[in-house]
């Protein structure tokens, strides 16, 4: 995608392992994290950022976007610490608890399942009783962090059957995140997304529908426009979308937001719709490819913005 050249030069952080930062108190990217980060920081960077745009991270020297605006993949503590750090002026942006709270399962879990059986658990007993049942639509439960990237904190249980090692999953994800999010561990069959802008006074615009391509464990590996998706799947992943934008500015959040879903096989080979697997509330890879950034404050199926209700 051709890099942006119609607004004023911005400094960035992105800080693709903010959801890491978000689960933690106190967080500083190993190297490990630094380094798988290293190659999805540049393919977004092509995307994100504009010609003149400045990539400010751990290496920037102070002051070398001095009076930049400054904006963040997701404006964390330590993103906007390095914004400032390097002399930019980070842009207005929700605090940490409010990103804390609407980047975690449990905000999404809260609107509602959408996968049958679906719960948030917020204890381990919970959590067992959960999974001694058999889901409707797999063979097997997945149990996920509350917080979690590319796939990362993860876990494949099957019904009834939960092991030590299991149960120790568990406790610490529990322990260190307040929860677990337990899913049919369904057969994908096409992964999608919308991504959208909510403004400041609540106002929001959704962009065109993507298709995702992430590997086996999760993690992304490119972004395309879908262009051949059943026009009842599109209305109902644009209305799962337009009650996620609500959802947000009434949760204090305004800024990018995506919202991941995807087509399912269930057990007896019918094919049906998961509309909210993961709502994301800041910038993702597929941002730019969902949304068009040049449009005054617009999107690229070019609708009125939404409103929330009074």
């Amino acid at each position: 995608m051709a890099a942006r050249s119609d607004r004023a030069r911005t400094a960035w952080v992105l800080n693709l392992d903010a959801d890491l930062e978000l689960a933690s108190r106190r967080y500083a990217p190993p190297l490990a994290v630094r380094a798988a980060m290293a190659p999805h920081v540049a393919r977004l960077a092509e995307s994100l950022l504009g010609p003149d745009d400045v990539l400010v991270d751990d290496a920037a020297p102070p002051a070398s976007a001095a009076g930049l605006v400054g904006r963040a993949f997701c404006p964390t503590p330590r993103a906007v610490a390095l914004l400032v750090r390097a002399g930019a002026l980070p842009a207005p942006h929700p605090g940490v608890e409010v990103l804390r709270e609407v980047n975690g399962r449990a905000f999404c879990a809260s609107l509602g399942p959408t996968l049958p059986g679906a719960t948030f658990a917020r204890d381990v007993a919970e959590a067992l009783r959960a999974l001694d049942e058999r889901p409707s639509v797999a063979e097997q439960w997945r149990v996920k962090r509350a917080f979690g990237m590319a796939g990362r904190g993860q876990r494949p249980i099957a019904p009834g059957r939960a092991s030590e090692a299991d149960r120790a999953f568990l406790r610490a994800s529990i322990a260190a995140e307040g929860g677990v999010m337990i899913e049919p561990d369904v057969a994908i069959v096409r992964e999608l997304g919308v991504h959208g802008m909510i403004a400041e006074d609540g106002a929001w615009r959704l962009g065109r529908l993507v298709a995702q391509e992430c590997d086996a464990h999760g993690q992304w590996l490119g972004t395309s426009p879908a262009e051949d998706v059943d026009v009842a799947v599109r209305d109902a992943l644009a209305s799962e979308a337009d009650r996620v934008a609500r959802a947000l500015f009434a949760a204090g959040y305004w800024g990018p937001f995506g919202v991941d879903a995807f087509l399912y096989r269930d057990r007896d080979g019918a094919v049906r719709l998961q509309p909210r697997s993961e709502i994301n509330a800041r910038y993702s890879m597929g941002f730019a490819v969902g949304f068009d950034l040049r449009a005054r404050g617009g999107a690229s199926d070019e609708r009125a913005p939404r409103r929330p209700a009074r």
